[in-house]
């Protein structure tokens, strides 16, 4: 993977970085209640020096210096993957309503490169992905204002994909997602209609859209994401201030990026325990289980298992 440009967050007028771990609580709540009727989703890095980018996108970078995948780039290699998927016989438990939206999003889930950008409705599930690794580098929390952008879910409730493109009609949802987020320059969120135990407990769901023909905003690459001009450092730092809020804050966040020091980390992760928010809630399944067990977070207590008997003296588990 090529080495990726830093997006200098704080730099950029977009970013703001805590010193604490109040701080860290106290400005996902400010964002939050800044204005009323507002939406947002969040995403974690644990390395604040990674851009936001799919994995499709990152993967088809070959040098930073070189220009962008485009979306016809993007495109080929996302249909190409989607045909292989279907020549393995994936998601076709889904039957005829495995569409090309609903096999992406599987791909994503098991970590296939796709568009989607994984997101989650709940900052407390991002923040422990920010802290989650990597404690010698600071992370990152991603916060989205996503107000106004479509929904479109894994399986079509009306079945449109029937009737969309009778030539292809398992391509529709994607297709017309895609179409919208070209013809009004906005991304578009995927909801998981069915969600599995590890999205259900991260309360997850993706972020996407067609590749925008302008040069990216910030650090977010391949998101047709309008932003306008950032509110800027001090801004930001009125924002998140200790005591009653003060005039100078921002009076709109279509985004925001909170760095958390690499110091920090295990403090909030700490934190969050009191949450809910563990490795092994975050990642209720077998794979979870499993790159735990190579990853080491696991401490396998042998002095906490039973005594063990040979099978050779086990006489209690049957005659011969």
């Amino acid at each position: 993977m090529a080495e990726q440009a830093d997006p200098q967050w704080v730099r950029s007028g977009w970013g703001h970085r805590v010193d604490s771990q109040d701080e860290a609580f106290r400005a996902i709540m400010r964002i939050v209640s800044l204005a009323s009727n507002r939406q947002y989703v969040w995403r974690g890095s644990t390395d604040r020096r990674y851009r936001v980018r799919s994995s499709l996108l990152r993967e088809l970078i070959v040098d930073e210096s070189d220009p962008l995948p485009d979306e016809v780039l993007i495109r080929q290699n996302e249909l190409a993957i989607l045909r292989e998927a279907r020549e393995w016989s994936l998601a076709v438990e889904m039957g005829p309503l495995a569409s090309d939206l609903y096999l992406l999003a599987h791909l994503q889930h098991h970590g296939l490169p796709t568009r989607l950008l994984d997101v989650t409705y709940n900052p407390m599930t991002a923040l422990w992905f920010a802290c989650e690794g990597k404690d010698d580098v600071g992370g990152v929390l991603f916060a989205f204002d996503v107000t106004s952008l479509p929904t479109y879910p894994t399986i079509d409730p009306q079945q449109r994909q029937t009737y969309g493109l009778q030539s292809e009609p398992l391509a529709w949802t994607l297709r017309y997602a895609l179409r919208q987020s070209a013809l009004n320059s906005q991304p578009f969120l995927v909801r998981p209609t069915v969600p599995d135990a590890r999205m259900a407990a991260q309360e997850g769901l993706f972020l996407s859209g067609v590749v925008p023909m302008n040069h990216p905003v910030g650090g977010i690459d391949g998101l047709p994401i309008q932003l306008g001009p950032p509110p800027g450092r001090e801004k930001l730092a009125v924002l998140f201030d200790e005591g009653r809020r003060r005039v100078g804050r921002p009076t709109k966040l279509p985004f925001c990026a909170l760095v958390i020091p690499p110091e920090l980390k295990k403090t909030i992760r700490n934190h969050l325990t009191a949450l809910n928010r563990r490795r092994s809630v975050m990642y209720p399944d077998v794979d979870g289980f499993r790159d735990a067990y190579r990853g080491d977070h696991l401490d396998l207590d042998l002095d906490s298992v039973r005594p063990v008997v040979s099978a050779y003296d086990d006489v209690d588990a049957g005659a011969s």
